[in-house]
């Protein structure tokens, strides 16, 4: 039985992972597209990966010298969405974590 609830809990945290990995960069990409980077696409590639999380603490300094130029609300509504969608990522992060160490422990 607790191999069965380590399993669930491991792919319940593997889609959270990947998940919000894949939220956090459009994420990126959109905020740098409306903050007129010349290739936002890298930076949010660049942001979601990495060990350490190096990507997105330099997109975070890096982003600081370049304001809002313009953003659409298209934009705006798809941000807002990101949030919420990366939230949910993390619900799953915490949840199969959570499961596969209670898993363990019974």
């Amino acid at each position: 039985m607790n191999i069965y609830f380590i399993a669930a809990g491991a792919a319940v945290f593997l889609v959270g992972g990947i998940f919000s990995t894949y939220q956090l960069y459009r994420l990126v990409q959109t905020d740098a597209a409306c903050r007129g980077f010349k290739h936002p696409r890298l930076w949010g590639f660049l942001s979601a990966s990495g060990n350490n999380q190096s990507g997105i603490i330099l997109y975070l300094i890096y982003r600081r010298r370049y304001p809002i130029i313009t953003i659409t609300d298209e934009q705006r509504t798809l941000m807002d969405k990101g949030k919420k969608k990366f939230a949910v990522g993390l619900i799953f992060l915490v949840v199969g974590m959570a499961a596969c160490v209670w898993g363990m422990i019974l």
